[in-house]
């Protein structure tokens, strides 16, 4: 896993765009024009392959944790919604965040993790509404809370990846 040479911003390139309020023919204009520009960088090789691993293992994962007791331990089954909240997650990561490791919780949430080291991780738990358990090990400095998926990863997790990668 690569580190990252600037802080984690917000905006992944292929998250939808937020609503906006405007009504006027330009506004609507402007809309189109962004959803073309975003639909290009989206095909870009560069784009694609930061999400693209991570989508296709959740895939997967999807096939893999389908059932219960799909890992002989008596785990859930994976809820479909949590791996549709996953995917709307790694859709709004930052380019220049590393792929996650994606695996299922036996809960039946969705889990990414980022490990540096033993000493340089965090795992985000994400939950079929959106919730986001976090938790990170920055060295000795810990990190941990509960966030809510909207239109943009929320900032306490953005930060905890940045200290995590850095």
């Amino acid at each position: 896993m690569t580190v990252l040479a600037a802080p984690v911003k917000r905006g992944g390139l292929l998250f939808p765009l937020p609503p906006s309020d405007g009504v006027s023919p330009a506004a609507a204009g402007l809309r189109e024009i962004i959803q073309e520009a975003l639909s290009v960088l989206a095909m870009s090789i560069a784009v694609r392959r930061t999400a693209e691993a991570s989508i296709v293992e959740l895939r997967r994962l999807q096939r893999v944790a389908a059932e219960p007791n799909w890992d002989g331990y008596g785990a859930l089954a994976l809820d479909p919604r949590s791996a549709e909240q996953a995917l709307r997650f790694i859709q709004a990561l930052p380019t220049t965040v590393p792929v996650p490791d994606v695996s299922a919780d036996p809960d039946g949430e969705v889990d990414l993790l980022w490990q540096l080291d033993p000493t340089r991780t965090i795992s985000v738990s994400v939950g079929p509404n959106g919730r986001l358990t976090y938790a990170a090990l920055m060295g000795t400095a810990q990190s941990y809370g509960t966030e809510w998926l909207a239109n943009e990863i929320p900032q306490p997790i953005l930060d905890s990846l940045t200290r995590v990668l850095h």
